[in-house]
């Protein structure tokens, strides 16, 4: 039931996350899936797209995994952040891209192991973080909320928010 409500993008993820692989930097499988996703999602062609690990020494968080550059061409165009949640059981893995102005334009749940709370694979529930900068994202205010997934989706928005206001003072 959790893999129907995944979108194929997000399958082809779900095998780089499960078998702990690396999402980015030596494992060219991790990545070229990692790119596929960012072309569909962001309606450009994968073959202008690349990424470059960036050495995570100022987003020290409990929810980032991994930070990489994003390349169209030469052209430097935003920042990819692999991150992990955790559910009332188990921890699940998501993706947040950034703008060059640090703005979250796409947020992707990669995998979602619980039985329970995986309504915050949703892609609609996802959408209303884009755009985000900082500021307030409480769960249940800013945040729309989940019955049946509280916890999950309190630890997105609040792994979302840390997120975010670690990268904007990054000097990447």
């Amino acid at each position: 039931m959790v893999l129907r409500k995944l979108s194929i993008a997000m399958l082809g993820l779900l095998f780089v996350a499960t078998s702990q692989a690396p999402l980015f930097g030596a494992d060219d499988a991790g990545s070229k899936k990692l790119l596929k996703l960012l072309s569909k999602e962001l309606h450009l062609e994968r073959s202008e797209l690349s990424v470059e690990p960036l050495e995570n020494t100022c987003l020290q968080s409990e929810f980032v995994e991994d930070v990489s550059r994003v390349f169209q061409g030469d052209k430097a165009i935003g920042f990819v952040v692999s991150a992990v949640g955790k559910g009332r059981y188990d921890t699940f893995n998501y993706l947040v891209y950034y703008n060059e102005d640090r703005e979250v334009e796409l947020v992707s749940v990669t995998a979602y192991y619980s039985d329970h709370g995986n309504e915050i694979t949703s892609r609609r529930w996802l959408h209303q973080f884009n755009g985000y900068d900082g500021g307030d994202l409480d769960y249940g205010d800013e945040v729309q909320a989940i019955s049946g997934a509280t916890l999950s989706a309190s630890s997105i928005a609040k792994g979302i928010r840390e997120i975010t206001m670690l990268l904007q003072d990054c000097n990447f």
